[in-house]
């Protein structure tokens, strides 16, 4: 989670992706600052009066410079940019899937049972009371579990407005948007507990939705999957 004064991106439990995104914003940065250098030096030799840089009344080199430049620039972030999107999208192969559904203001998943017959199981996750020993305004009443390293697909979709399904720990954010189901595949690399929460302002309560997702062995998700449809699909 993030702490305090943290200045920096959250322990990633997705290494693939998130390794690749910090290396981009680190990346984005030497780029940035190597900009901006270069503008104040600049500004500095022309307000100083060093150089010719004020009889320049004409110069076709420097138009090609200043124009290709800027292209050079968008096209160096472009690349990895696009390399990263690539791989983020690339659906493989999932073992597993869920959908998280957006409601006014709430969470609901959706998976399969573990019977033969597959059905479709369905929970609601709300805010849950503040009391002490949990996280404020995170914690909620039902948790959504899901298998640890294990590919997993995630589906997300709304029944009312535009929301968002965030957990920065995964570097995941998905839109929810009624009548489209958008997609993810990803893979986390230990047991634990990711919090997040609806990233995209969807009204009144929308501080009031978080996201907590319990990621278990698989052995661990297997009873836990035969218990809950035991008690759902029955």
């Amino acid at each position: 989670m993030s702490l305090h004064a943290s200045k920096f991106f959250h322990d990633v439990v997705y290494p693939k992706i998130g390794d690749c995104l910090q290396d981009y914003w680190h990346y984005m940065m030497l780029v940035s600052v190597s900009i901006l250098s270069f503008v104040l030096i600049t500004m500095y030799r022309v307000r100083t009066g060093f150089g010719k840089y004020r009889k320049f009344l004409h110069s076709n080199l420097l138009e090609w410079i200043w124009t290709c430049i800027p292209m050079i620039i968008l096209v160096v972030l472009w690349f990895p940019s696009t390399r990263n999107l690539y791989k983020m999208n690339h659906a493989g192969f999932p073992e597993w899937s869920f959908k998280a559904i957006g409601h006014q203001w709430y969470w609901s998943y959706e998976f399969l049972s573990s019977d033969k017959e597959g059905k479709v199981l369905s929970i609601d996750s709300y805010l849950a009371p503040s009391v002490e020993g949990v996280y404020r305004l995170l914690e909620v009443d039902q948790r959504m579990v899901a298998p640890a390293e294990t590919e997993i697909r995630l589906i997300v979709t709304s029944v009312d407005v535009i929301h968002s399904f965030a957990l920065p720990s995964l570097m995941l954010k998905v839109d929810g948007i009624p009548g489209r189901m958008n997609h993810l595949v990803f893979t986390v690399d230990r047991a634990c507990v990711l919090y997040g929460m609806c990233s995209e302002i969807c009204g009144v309560n929308h501080s009031f939705m978080p996201i907590v997702v319990e990621f278990i062995p698989k052995k661990e998700f297997g009873i836990w999957l035969a218990k809950v449809t035991d008690q759902l699909g029955g």
